[in-house]
């Protein structure tokens, strides 16, 4: 049986900053049980099954028999590219490498890369430093935008998932809700970014990481290149 792997973010454990647990239910309920369904994993900024309870997760997990991850415990394997922008190595978590992948955004502006989105999300399956807080510092050493495009090179997420139903405004922690009343669906995380990112008011070749993943082929950043099929509930 093919697994799924859902990734939402859950940066740290509280609501608003991040994935609500009733998308990702209505995933786990699409999923099942036509296929092993897996929600994984490494919060930046807590211990990640703290998140896990505090954010409903643990009981969603009970509710449906689904098994949770924290991709920081998981076993890896190290992947190499030579062309990589700047991770020419990479712990791969094996929960997620021949998985279906579904990255589980939320509608997010960040201080540091314009937008929290998708591609954004990949940083939540690095493992992470063993330091209270700030688990992801490598990659603001070694260049933020760079280490998202690389990482999603080394795993791309088979369907990008955006919950825009209520964004978080105003910095990735601590941000105010703002509704847009939406959920992006794409298998193209490069589409579905540039997409999000012009909804909160952005030019997405102004944010690196979308540009570079467009410039490197990862996907379309390019809106007039995209068919965007509205469905109303």
């Amino acid at each position: 049986m093919r697994r799924v792997v859902i990734k939402p973010n859950l940066i740290i454990d509280r609501p608003g900053p991040t994935t609500p647990v009733d998308l990702v239910e209505a995933l786990v309920r699409h999923y099942l049980p036509r296929y092993e369904v897996v929600v994984a994993e490494c919060s930046g900024w807590c211990e990640t099954w703290e998140a896990f309870e505090a954010l409903g997760y643990t009981r969603l997990a009970e509710r449906y028999g689904i098994k949770l991850v924290d991709l920081n415990k998981d076993r890896y394997e190290i992947a190499s590219r030579p062309d990589a922008l700047v991770l020419k190595s990479f712990e791969l978590p094996l929960t997620v490498k021949d998985a279906f992948l579904i990255s589980a955004a939320l509608l997010k502006t960040h201080s540091l890369t314009g937008v929290s989105l998708s591609m954004k999300n990949m940083l939540g399956i690095a493992v992470g430093e063993p330091v209270p807080a700030g688990k992801k510092r490598r990659f603001h050493k070694l260049g933020l935008h760079e280490s998202i495009v690389d990482i999603c090179f080394y795993k791309r997420p088979d369907l990008a998932v955006i919950d825009g139903r209520v964004a978080c405004i105003g910095g990735e922690l601590g941000g105010r809700p703002q509704p847009f009343g939406l959920v992006i669906f794409s298998d193209d995380p490069v589409a579905a970014d540039a997409f999000g990112a012009r909804l909160l008011g952005y030019d997405p070749f102004s944010i690196m990481h979308i540009r570079l993943a467009h410039e490197l082929g990862l996907g379309t950043a390019d809106l007039g290149e995209v068919e965007i099929i509205e469905l109303v509930a």
